[in-house]
C-alpha cells in the first residue's frame, strides 16, 4: 500500500495589514542583501515544523491542536538578521512574548504525546523575508519600522514545492483565548 506523504507545520498566519508590513520590510531588506524575496502570500511565523508525515495521520495532527489554552498576544518584530549557513534574511523579536513560547510548548507536548515527530531544535521565532541573501556583510539592524503582529489564532499548513516556489494550503485554524 502506497501512503501519500505531506509536508506540514503549525504557524501564525498574518492578516492583510501585517502581511503588507512584512512585505514592505522584505523590500527594504532586499535592497541591502539582494536574494529572493518570500512571496507575500507565503509569509508566516512557524510555530512547530513537522516536515514529512503520512497523510493518514492528518486527523491526529488536527486533534493535537484542539483545545490549546493560550491567550492571544502581540509580538513585536523589531530586529533583522541574516544566517550565513543557509543565506536566510529574517525578522526577529527582541523579546519573545511568553504566550508565544507557551503556544509552541503546548503544541510540542501534544505532538510528542501522539508520537508525531517534529523538529526539536530550540525555538527561535523568525519570519523568513529573503532566501539566498548576501549575508557576508554585517549590517547593524537596518532602520526598519517595527512590526506589531496581533496573534489571535494559529494554523496547520501543508507545503508542497512547485516550479514557482512553495504552495501553502491551510488545513486547519484554531483560535487563541
Amino acid at each position: 500500500m502506497n501512503v501519500e506523504r505531506m509536508r506540514v507545520f503549525f504557524a501564525l498566519w498574518p492578516d492583510a495589514p501585517v502581511r503588507t508590513a512584512l512585505d514592505a520590510a522584505a523590500g527594504k531588506l532586499h535592497e541591502l542583501r539582494d536574494g529572493r524575496r518570500t512571496r507575500p502570500d507565503t509569509l508566516h511565523l512557524t510555530l512547530v515544523f513537522i516536515g514529512g508525515i503520512d497523510a493518514n495521520r492528518l486527523p491526529e495532527l488536527l486533534a493535537a491542536a484542539e483545545d490549546i489554552a493560550v491567550p492571544g498576544f502581540e509580538a513585536l518584530f523589531d530586529r533583522t538578521d541574516c544566517w550565513r549557513h543557509n543565506q536566510i534574511a529574517h525578522l526577529g523579536a527582541s523579546q519573545t512574548p511568553p504566550a508565544l513560547l507557551e503556544l509552541v510548548k503546548q503544541l510540542e507536548s501534544r505532538l510528542a504525546a501522539s508520537n508525531i515527530p517534529f523538529d526539536r531544535r530550540p525555538y527561535v521565532p523568525h519570519i523568513t523575508l529573503l532566501r539566498k541573501a548576501d549575508c557576508s556583510v554585517q549590517i547593524a539592524n537596518p532602520a526598519l519600522e517595527p512590526i506589531r503582529w496581533p496573534a489571535r489564532d494559529f494554523v496547520l499548513v501543508s507545503s508542497s514545492l512547485r516550479s514557482g516556489g512553495a504552495l501553502y494550503e491551510q488545513l486547519g485554524r484554531w483560535p487563541l483565548l
